[in-house]
Order: structure tokens, then C-alpha cells, then sequence
């Protein structure tokens, strides 16, 4: 078979194991995949074939295993979640035959480093939060830990996807309550409501100052934020990638692991070149503003300094490691000594 007829195949599995999550889960947050079959389709082996955007395919198919974990029926959640791994098992071979993300690996330091780190963590839900320097593989780190551990994976995307889906839900709900009586009957109501034609009116009914108390949308949006991961930390495991997930819930004193990683800066420099395939001096211009969008971010909302090794419990060097080896050693981390 060849690798664009393995492409294909792979391709309708993500999308038709995507229907079946969705069914069996009864998810509010709707299909990660929607719209016309084929078309669908294509996009997910343009991602799978690109390597540039297939972190893209990554975070969906994370979307895809979220949602099967909510599947209430026992039977029918092994058996999703079944699926779903043997989806991710194929997907990861058929990266490792077309070439997976760019390493970051520098095998002079990864030579002076072992991984035998062990330690037993205290835990109630297991919750790990990583801070990252832009191009260290910080969110890959993230994905491998969620899929080896069987837990959820959230980052920004994944967020603020909840936070539209919720958000509209709120929106019907609120426009249920403040419509008046005289203007038709609830099972009249109900139908106007669900009519995707009618959500440009139900929205007239709902007054974003009120909703955001004055704030603005950035203050407002990691608010909501902060709602959902707290709520969300009391009910199950999830790895979560940014966002100062580690300071909103140390300030909730909920338990969890904060990591950073990162990289010296000619290594990521040279990551960057391999991905966006653009010169040095380009590399540099967006390592140090993607850098500093999320230091700005984070000292903003922390009031501490991001990357400052004493606000995390573990700093790795991704760069002594590359991607596998930090996941296999965050891993060794979790597991009692022996």
C-alpha cells in the first residue's frame, strides 16, 4: 500500500472514529469534525502529509479522545477509546515513516544526561501543567504524555474551542429565560431556538457587558478560562500546555505537577528553520516574539516571572532529552521507586 493510499485510509478512520465519539458521548462541544465528508477528509491528509501543520491534526485527534472519555456507558467507552488508541498507534507510524516533527535533540548534551529520575508525586487527580519556550517541543512533550498516560490534552486552541461551544450553550439558555412569555409558546420558543438560522437573534438577547462584567475580552477570556480548569481539575486527569494553568491552580490549591521546558536558544533557532523552512535571521524574529508573547502573558496574570526555574517543579532542557526522552522521564517521575 502506499503512503498517500495509507494517508487516505488513516484519514477516514480519524473522521468516521470522530462521528462514533460523538455519538456515543452525547458531547455538547459537538464534532471536532464538521461539514462535508470528503472535503474533511482531504484536510485531515494535508495535515498528516504536511509536517508543518500536523500538530494541528494532533490537537483534534486530542479533542477526539477527550470526548471518549466522557462516554457514559462503560462498554462503550472501552470500546471508543480502543479505537482511538489504535488510531493513534497507526497515526505515529505513519509519522515515523514520513518523517516526524523536527528533533530538537542536541546529542552533545544528551550525552551527559541519564534518565533515571524517580520520585513518588502525592496526588488526588492526576494534573500535569507545562510552561514552554517557543520551539523546545514543549506542546509535543504535552500530546505524548496525554496519549502514554490515557488522559485528556488541553492547550489554548482546545480552550477557548470550550469556551465558544459553552458560551453559545449559555447564550440559548439565557435567551430562553429573558424571552417574554407573550411572545409564543415555550414549545414555540424551543424550535426558534435550535433553528441554527435564528442564533444571530438569539444572541440579541444576551448583553456581552453584562456577561463580562465590564472587563475586557483578554481579562474576561482567561477568567472563563480559569472557570473551566478548575472545574475540570476536580473531575478528572489532564495533561494541560500553557494558559499559567500551574499559578490558576496553585491559586485554587488544587494539586498538580508544573513543568517547564525548554531549550538554548541556537537550538530552537535551528527547529524553527526546519519547520517554517525560512532563513536564521527570520527564525530569530519569531522565537522572540513568540517568546515574548507568552512571558508577557504569564507575568501579567501570575505577577511572577515566567520561565524562572523557582515557579515550576521540574525545568527540563529539551535539548538534553529531545521530545521522547522528556516524556520518558517525566513518566519515570510519576512512577513509585522500586
Amino acid at each position: 500500500m502506499s503512503d498517500k493510499n495509507e494517508a487516505i485510509r488513516l484519514a477516514k478512520r480519524i473522521y468516521d472514529l470522530d462521528e462514533k465519539a460523538y455519538r456515543a458521548s452525547g458531547s455538547a462541544l459537538g464534532h471536532v469534525y464538521t461539514g462535508d465528508r470528503k472535503a474533511r477528509i482531504d484536510e485531515i491528509i494535508r495535515c498528516m502529509e504536511t509536517p508543518e501543520v500536523r500538530f494541528n491534526l494532533r490537537q483534534q485527534l486530542a479533542l477526539i479522545g477527550n470526548m471518549a472519555h466522557t462516554i457514559e456507558d462503560d462498554d462503550e467507552r472501552e470500546k471508543v477509546l480502543g479505537e482511538y488508541e489504535d488510531v493513534i498507534k497507526d497515526f505515529h507510524e505513519f509519522i515515523d515513516k514520513n518523517g516526524g516533527p523536527s528533533g530538537i535533540m542536541d546529542p552533545i548534551i544528551a550525552s551527559l544526561n541519564s534518565l533515571t529520575l524517580k520520585n513518588r508525586m502525592e496526588k488526588q487527580h492526576l494534573i500535569i501543567c507545562i510552561s514552554r519556550s517557543s520551539a523546545s517541543g514543549g506542546s509535543h512533550v504535552g500530546l505524548e504524555l496525554a496519549e502514554k498516560l490515557n488522559i485528556d490534552y488541553l492547550d489554548s486552541r482546545i480552550i477557548e474551542n470550550m469556551i465558544k461551544k459553552l458560551e453559545v450553550t449559555e447564550d440559548i439558555e439565557k435567551a430562553t429565560s429573558e424571552i417574554p412569555e407573550s411572545e409564543g409558546s415555550s414549545a414555540d420558543i424551543d424550535e426558534e431556538i435550535l433553528s441554527f438560522e435564528n442564533t444571530s437573534k438569539i444572541r440579541k438577547f444576551i448583553h456581552r457587558k453584562n456577561r463580562y462584567h465590564g472587563l475586557n475580552y483578554l481579562d474576561a477570556s482567561f477568567f472563563r478560562m480559569t472557570e473551566i480548569i478548575t472545574a475540570l481539575a476536580k473531575e478528572q486527569d489532564f495533561v494541560i500546555v500553557g494558559r499559567a494553568a500551574d499559578r490558576i491552580l496553585t491559586n485554587n490549591r488544587i494539586p498538580h505537577i508544573s513543568i517547564f521546558i525548554t531549550a538554548p536558544f541556537e537550538s530552537r533557532i535551528t527547529r524553527v528553520q526546519k519547520i517554517r523552512g525560512c532563513d536564521r535571521r527570520t527564525a530569530r524574529k519569531i522565537l522572540k516574539a513568540a517568546d515574548n508573547i507568552h512571558a508577557r502573558y504569564y507575568n501579567y496574570y501570575t505577577g511572577l516571572k515566567w520561565g524562572d526555574a523557582n515557579n515550576y517543579d521540574l525545568c527540563l532542557n529539551s535539548a538534553s532529552y529531545g521530545i521522547d526522552g522528556c516524556v520518558k522521564l517525566i513518566m519515570n517521575l510519576l512512577e513509585p521507586v522500586k
